[in-house]
């Protein structure tokens, strides 16, 4: 279970330097939300955060200017809904607005001047977890001042599809109230993101040419051994990858070629093979789909059905309880 912290500021008369400060001081908490409204106007800020990856949102009814010093090895997405806002990033200054959005490292922001009547969210991205995906998809040593080039494009390419892999994390998984989150899903969408960062984004290693390497059919037996021992733990494709002594670039051709699959959907269908057992042998009064599913790590219920159903030739329901035996519960 992931642990929250609330606090609500809206009584207290913060102004937005003393507002700064607090969120300074405090930016190792997983969940927190001040709300108020000085002599200028109303803002308010929110985050949440699990395992590496964070969403916020904020609002400003008036233009002010926030100094911060974040600091942390993370990635930072800036988003403005409705008006704009200007990202301070060492020398540079990026500005978002709703067609442009702002990618940055979190360790070299410094300041934040917002419009009147600014609707902004982000998100924040482990540095480790991106610097993991690229040394397997390069297969070679990140140089230490990695960077993505700073302006998105939000309406067209990429990071439409990015974009929409977060805010569905955000409002499936981080908008649970006791964000009691599957470690296997936060695993997953982790590396899946990463991934699409690193393929589809412009980036410090953007043209370096990759190294290459084969594999045996002995090594997809090791990754495919190791998946079938461990697919109930939060294993991603670089683990599979590191189990059979390769990258994971490396592991994704040869996936294809041997299996014509990949290891991130093999590593799918032994989940759902799991969900499948455990369903089957469930009792029907004490447990539910859903809630054997998410065990899983899948969260979203109208896909997980969809696969099952293909996988398998049956709907989840038709299996819940087939094995149950009453004896066996005493």
């Amino acid at each position: 279970m992931q642990q929250i912290y609330q606090v609500d500021l809206h009584r207290t008369p913060l102004s937005s330097e003393q507002i700064s400060h607090w969120l300074m001081s405090n930016k190792d908490l997983r969940h927190y939300t001040p709300l108020n409204r000085d002599s200028i106007g109303p803002y308010s800020f929110s985050l949440r955060a699990v395992d590496g990856f964070a969403s916020w949102n904020a609002s400003s009814g008036t233009s002010r200017r926030f100094d911060v010093g974040v600091g942390g090895d993370n990635f930072m997405f800036f988003f403005e809904k409705s008006t704009s806002y200007a990202i301070e990033s060492g020398s540079a200054r990026h500005g978002a607005n709703p067609r442009t959005g702002v990618l940055i490292s979190a360790e070299r922001y410094s300041g934040i001047d917002v419009a009147a009547s600014s609707v902004g969210e982000g998100f924040v991205v482990s540095r480790k977890a991106v610097v993991s995906a690229l040394a397997s998809s390069y297969e070679r040593a990140i140089p230490r001042d990695f960077e993505f080039a700073p302006a998105l494009d939000l309406h067209e390419g990429p990071m439409v599809r990015i974009l929409a892999l977060m805010n569905f994390f955000r409002d499936n998984v981080l908008s649970q109230p006791d964000l009691v989150v599957s470690p296997l899903a936060v695993a997953s969408f982790q590396e899946m993101l990463c991934q699409l960062m690193i393929e589809n984004l412009q980036h410090s290693c953007s043209g370096v040419d990759r190294l290459s390497s084969g594999i045996a059919p002995y090594q997809v037996k090791r990754a495919r051994d190791f998946v079938r021992a461990n697919a109930h733990l939060p294993i991603t494709v670089a683990d599979m990858a590191a189990a059979a002594g390769v990258s994971a670039r490396a592991l994704q051709t040869n996936f294809r070629t041997f299996l014509d699959t990949t290891p991130m959907a093999y590593l799918r269908h032994v989940r759902l093979e799991g969900v499948r057992r455990d369903l089957q042998s469930a009792s029907p009064a004490a447990t539910t789909i859903a809630e054997v599913a998410r065990r899983w790590g899948f969260v979203h219920m109208g896909r997980f059905a969809q696969d099952y159903s293909a996988s398998f030739g049956v709907k989840p329901s038709e299996d819940l309880g087939r094995r149950f035996d009453p004896r066996g519960s005493f």
